[in-house]
């Protein structure tokens, strides 16, 4: 049944600043180059509808996303809006998976039956092909780096990523980290605001 393959998607009403900041995502992930883009909102501001909008959008146009979170922000209230929205078509992880656990969430991606990915900072190395978006939420957070070996920071595998697939990454904070705040400013990163 394609209803429950696909979850319920139910209509996102934005309001005139967020559907602005929606098109000005989308047309960055659809631009067919690699970039990236600071969402800086407080919270409360809709960040998370307008991120919900730019997936369904690469999604509809036959790609695959990537949302982290923070482990901290990994609840089962969040995985559960995003189960609730894709249906089937959403794969998690995270580190508390069992090692079966995590080799069938990464089949199931590697066979092309999942069209979102949404887990913590290992999440970034998940095998999705014609990845079109890869969001970082919470990206000021410290537990984007890996301590253990091999150490890595998230924004550089997704930074990498994004560039070999020509996929927007999305970074979205209402404290956004000094190096995102500034790259935006400067003009390296596309900012923008929800007010």
């Amino acid at each position: 049944d394609f209803a429950n393959r696909e979850g319920e998607r139910t209509p996102i009403n934005l309001t005139a600043e967020q559907k602005t900041a929606f098109e000005k995502l989308t047309d960055k992930a659809m631009s067919g180059k690699p970039s990236v883009s600071l969402l800086y909102g407080v919270t409360g501001s809709g960040k998370t509808k307008v991120i919900m909008k730019v997936i369904d959008s690469a999604i509809a146009d036959g790609k695959s996303a990537i949302m982290m979170v923070p482990e901290i922000a990994l609840t089962p209230q969040t995985v559960g809006i995003f189960c609730k929205r894709y249906g089937e078509r959403v794969a998690v992880i995270h580190s508390s998976l069992s090692a079966g656990e995590r080799l069938d969430a990464y089949r199931r991606i590697k066979n092309g039956k999942v069209d979102l990915v949404i887990g913590t900072r290992s999440a970034v190395f998940a095998p999705l092909s014609n990845l079109g978006l890869i969001v970082i939420d919470e990206e000021h957070e410290h537990t984007y780096k890996s301590e253990s070996d091999p150490k890595y920071h998230t924004k550089d595998v997704a930074a990498y990523r994004c560039g070999k697939n020509k996929a927007l990454m999305l970074l979205a904070s209402a404290t956004p980290s000094v190096e995102s705040f500034y790259k935006a400013k400067e003009g390296k990163y596309t900012l923008v605001e929800l007010r």
